[in-house]
């Protein structure tokens, strides 16, 4: 009973939200460095926004390999008074003394609202403790002063060429994420999910960059070494790691295993979900469908269903009043790939089609057209009324008010408001 409850507690404890390390790069020459963060969600929230004010970034050697005579740049970084963090989201943190040309512009709280984080490490929301750890106190790291300051620099985190670490702590100082390259090397600290953290490469670390493919971020194989010319500052870097991305951020990665390869793969959308319709509204046509707030839809429409043009990236409706005879609609959804909705055929329906009058009515309505049709009253807080198929509506019965004719004539829906009083 005993080991299952550890078991348990180390399950829950794995899978708790925080910030792993996507990318490091002792870049082309001089310090052009950077970090770049991924945040991450959990099984009980796999979406929404995780606080990463009190995390700590370092480059401590000596917490791994158990000797601090060289490699331990004094101090370290946290982030201070930051606002919470979309999961799904990567955050990049540079030398700004000497910038690395693939450094997107800063964005140090996501303006344009695309999952990028840009930090100068100079930045507002940084503060740095110049102090510990330290090279006789490589494991400590409190009780320790933090300052902040634009002359902010990125000493105390400058990566060692021929070997040093890029990690995570929590805001009580604990390891969570993090690895080594080059010459630092066993004993490694434990990860929350008990796995013992890697070198990703021994080797020297010129000009070379460490990043995240995809899978377990606690493993070895997950993780490759690249040439720092081609580092990807605020970009996935492969194509499994974008997969893995898109997933953390629609909420359909597994955090129960880390080592399922779906993790990987590619969403494939499912677009019968849309539901997408349309009705002829008041001489336009009125669109609709499911709308899920992390897709993006682009409605398109064409006069002889194979030939589309674009009217625009869409929400949840739209109201096209610029029909002109037959006219094909459909949805081109957007997410890592592109998928296509169902097409939706309207048939012109000309003025003298249908005609419904009175309007405003006493005691009935008429619907008039040369087509067969069948017809459906709703009030104005769509409750059905009636339906029929007949001209003439007897609507003695009825209250004054305002009220919905929906008409399905030629595979369309017409809907009409008539007022009776």
């Amino acid at each position: 009973m005993l080991v299952f409850l550890l078991l348990f507690l180390l399950c829950v404890q794995s899978h708790s939200q925080g910030l792993i390390v996507n990318e490091v790069s002792n870049g082309t020459s001089g310090s052009k460095e950077f970090i770049e963060l991924l945040v991450v969600g959990s099984s009980s929230q796999p979406t929404g926004f995780v606080d990463i004010s009190g995390w700590v970034i370092d480059d401590n050697s000596g917490d791994f390999e158990a000797w601090t005579t060289s490699g331990v740049a004094t101090g370290h970084y946290r982030f201070v008074s930051y606002p919470p963090v979309k999961i799904g989201s990567l955050i990049v943190i540079y030398n700004h003394n000497d910038r690395n040309g693939n450094v997107p512009s800063d964005d140090e709280l996501d303006s344009d609202n695309d999952y990028l984080y840009v930090l100068p490490i100079n930045s507002r929301y940084l503060e740095r403790c110049s102090s510990l750890p330290s090279s006789t106190m490589g494991q400590v790291y409190a009780p320790c002063p933090y300052t902040q300051s634009p002359t902010q620099t990125w000493f105390s985190i400058g990566f060692r060429n021929s070997g040093d670490v890029a990690q995570v702590r929590k805001p009580d100082y604990t390891f969570y994420h993090g690895f080594s390259y080059g010459d630092v090397l066993a004993p490694y600290p434990i990860f929350p999910n008990g796995n013992t953290s890697f070198n990703v490469r021994t080797g020297s670390g010129t000009t070379r960059n460490y990043f995240l493919d995809c899978g377990d971020w606690t493993l070895q194989p997950s993780y490759q070494r690249g040439d720092a010319n081609f580092d990807t500052p605020g970009l996935t870097n492969t194509t499994n790691n974008d997969n893995m991305v898109i997933r953390i951020r629609f909420g359909l990665f597994n955090y129960n295993d880390l080592t399922d390869i779906t993790n990987c793969q590619a969403i494939i959308l499912d677009t019968d979900n849309l539901d997408f319709k349309g009705e002829i509204v008041d001489g336009g046509v009125f669109l609709h469908w499911n709308y899920l707030s992390s897709l993006e839809y682009e409605l398109e429409h064409s006069t002889n269903g194979y030939e589309f043009t674009s009217l625009g990236s869409v929400d949840s409706t739209y109201y096209d009043y610029d029909i002109m005879g037959d006219t094909y609609y459909r949805l081109k959804v957007k997410s890592d790939i592109v998928e296509y909705s169902n097409t939706i055929f309207i048939e012109s329906i000309d003025d003298y089609e249908i005609n419904i009058h009175p309007n405003p009515f006493r005691n009935s309505v008429n619907i008039n057209s040369i087509y067969e049709f069948e017809y459906r009253l709703y009030d104005m807080y769509g409750k059905l009324i009636m339906v029929g198929s007949e001209s003439k509506i007897d609507t003695d019965g009825l209250t004054s008010g305002l009220y919905i004719i929906n008409v399905k004539i030629k595979n369309n829906n017409i809907l009409k408001k008539v007022l009776k009083y």
